[in-house]
Formats: C-alpha cells, structure tokens, sequence
C-alpha cells in the first residue's frame, strides 16, 4: 500500500502501488488544458501541486492537495459546471510511473491546500470561459 503523508514541511511518498485518499491527501481531477491554467495560477501565488496523469485517460490531471475542508453549495455548484472533480474518500490512485508525472512532488514542499487549488479552479474559469 502506498501512503502519502503531508506534514508541514514533507511530502512523502512510501513504497507501494497506490495513493489512498483520505486523512493525509486529497485529490481534484480536470482536464489538462484546463489544469495548465490552474498550475499558472497556483505556480503565481507561489504553490506546488503534485500532478499526475490520469491513468487511461490522459487528457485528465489529477492534483494532490491537503486534505478538503468545508465548502458552500454554491462552491461545488461552480466546480461542477467548470467540470473539475473530486475523489471520495478512501479511492485509489494507482502509484504513477515516471512518465506519469506532469509534476513531481518536492522534497520540503507540503501540499497545496484544497481550497487553493479550488480558487485557482474557479479564477481559470473565470479568466478562460466555460471549457
């Protein structure tokens, strides 16, 4: 079992062939055009999301954040039309190869917050249109 674990200055990755989403990673999933802008975005306000390629569907990234936290309706209402998902907890991620990554976990970096990669979400489309 893979388990990824966010403290404030690690993020660390332990052997095994999955990411299980819980207590110490979240997960958003939105196409990849679409997840270059929010990168901008989050690379702008100076954050780093881990980024994978969605295994068998590779038009898709999926970011890994800290765990989510509380949002209003009208919250989840805009990622819905924007078409940016989420993962239940406890889904699996299939450990990527290294050709899976669009962009590594760091060393010292911790995970974005959910919420920060929501914002940018929700700024991207506003700045881009529906997509």
């Amino acid at each position: 079992m893979t388990a990824v674990a966010n403290t404030p200055s690690d993020l660390h990755l332990f052997a095994g062939d999955r990411i299980v989403v819980g207590d110490a990673v979240d997960a958003l999933i939105m196409r990849a055009g679409f997840g270059a802008e929010v990168n901008g975005i989050l690379t702008r306000c100076m954050l780093r999301a881990p980024i994978i390629r969605s295994a068998g569907r590779q038009r898709e990234w999926i970011f890994l954040t800290q765990p989510r936290t509380t949002l209003r309706q009208a919250t989840w209402t805009d990622l819905v039309r924007i078409q940016v998902g989420w993962l239940h907890i406890g889904a699996e991620i299939p450990l990527p190869g290294p050709e899976d990554w669009i962009q590594r976990p760091e060393v010292g970096q911790p995970l974005p917050p959910w919420t920060a990669v929501v914002s940018a979400a929700r700024s991207a489309s506003s700045v881009c249109g529906l997509w």
